[in-house]
């Protein structure tokens, strides 16, 4: 049953999830990014490494937020609407958008620090991951 509080706890447990997001985008570095041997990183087909380290990163977090996500599931009291869960999250929003962009900014310079050459991917080093 839902109580008064519900709306309380409920909105704990999402900024805790959102806190757990924030701080997996603030610890991922270059080689657990790299670690995850993402197709993209062997495709050749995108030609920018931003995009690149973009869509690396947004396919990780992807995959650790449906972790996170899962866990929060079964914390859940039965009959909690899943909107109440979205507006909470769609709150925190912007403080993960600017902490993913930065995320993406330092491993993009971190990639092309280590991974191009003149200007270009260096696609034969990349493929020795």
């Amino acid at each position: 049953m839902i109580t008064r509080d519900s709306s309380n706890w409920l909105m704990r447990e999402v900024e805790e999830f959102h806190k757990a997001r924030i701080e997996i985008l603030r610890r991922i570095n270059l080689d657990k990014l790299i670690a995850t041997h993402s197709a993209f990183f062997r495709s050749g087909e995108i030609t920018n490494a931003g995009e690149l380290v973009y869509h690396v990163l947004d396919e990780y977090m992807t995959e650790q937020e449906e972790t996170l996500f899962d866990a929060l599931s079964q914390k859940l009291i039965p009959g909690v609407p899943r909107d109440k869960i979205g507006y909470y999250a769609a709150a925190l929003g912007n403080e993960y958008e600017e902490e993913f962009n930065s995320a993406l900014n330092r491993l993009t310079c971190d990639f092309l620090n280590e991974y191009s050459m003149d200007g270009k991917i260096d696609w034969r080093r990349l493929a020795g991951i």
